[in-house]
């Protein structure tokens, strides 16, 4: 990268990251500090992950997950995925001659559609069109436009930087998610998962109101008080994710609870309040059940 970009006169650094830059908050905000700083100065950053250090757990997995952190870090404008089909497809055009393609994908929730339809393994390419999904989801939400291309196409880039057409376009969202949700949508591994009651549910969807302990139904896993939980409905399916003010062992001992019998039972006047509305993230479109 050193020679190819020295042809232009282009400083370029090498940056190895692994999910743990994401995961923790400190650590995140100094791998965007880094970013940016380096982005200010005129040096390119060559992103990538570092394999030595990074285990299954910390692992982010695909360059198009890793681009999409790197790009709601820096908060770029656009974000450009390469692959080795021209567009995406409703299905895999090399295998479904009826494969129509989609040129554009207009909102979070035809972009949830997508992603809920791709099959488990139905990997179109190289890189896999089901990680370009998701990777587009994270970009999108914090108001990054992105577009996915055939990267074999010359001067793809290019004719794309120049406004040129061609490949898929998914529009930015149009009311972005605060940098501190980004956070705990994309960056935070969960370390347990709440079942709600559909009341609870509600609440949190339509009203952005904070998880009490009265609509918890169950918690599943062991996790200490400030670490991330997955929030799910009746059915098991994840709707936000959020910063657990208890640990499991409390949260367990509370759920169902009115916010009268948890003030006495553990002496303090707010105790009920699991997951506070500005610790939580939607993570389920709003409209995934009308």
């Amino acid at each position: 990268y050193d020679k190819a970009f020295g042809v232009y006169g282009q400083l370029v650094a090498q940056v190895l990251l692994t999910r743990s830059d994401f995961v923790s908050r400190h650590r995140y905000r100094n791998a965007t500090a880094t970013l940016r700083g380096l982005l200010a100065r005129r040096v390119l950053p060559i992103v990538n992950e570092n394999d030595a250090l990074a285990t299954d757990e910390l692992r982010c997995g695909d360059n198009d997950t890793m681009a999409a952190r790197v790009a709601v870090a820096v908060a770029a404008e656009r974000l450009i995925l390469l692959t080795d089909v021209d567009r995406l497809y409703s299905a895999d055009p090399r295998r479904h001659q009826q494969a129509s393609p989609i040129h554009e994908v207009r909102n979070r929730t035809e972009l949830l559609s997508l992603t809920q339809a791709a099959q488990p393994g139905g990997q179109w390419g190289t890189g896999g069109m089901t990680t370009k999904l998701a990777a587009a989801r994270i970009a999108t939400a914090g108001g990054i436009t992105v577009d996915l291309a055939d990267g074999r196409t010359i001067a793809v880039l290019e004719r794309l930087l120049q406004g040129g057409n061609g490949g898929t376009r998914f529009q930015a969202d149009a009311l972005p998610i605060p940098i501190r949700k980004r956070w705990l949508a994309h960056g935070v591994l969960p370390q347990g998962r709440l079942y709600l009651d559909q009341g609870a549910v509600q609440a949190i969807e339509q009203q952005g109101a904070s998880l009490l302990s009265a609509g918890i139904t169950a918690v599943e896993g062991s996790f200490a008080s400030h670490e991330a939980v997955c929030l799910c409905g009746p059915d098991g399916e994840e709707i936000a994710r959020g910063i657990s003010r208890h640990g499991s062992e409390v949260v367990n001992r509370i759920r169902g609870l009115s916010r009268n019998q948890v003030t006495p039972l553990l002496g303090q006047p707010n105790a009920a309040c699991v997951v506070h509305r500005d610790s939580l993230v939607l993570t389920r479109s709003p409209n995934a059940n009308s």
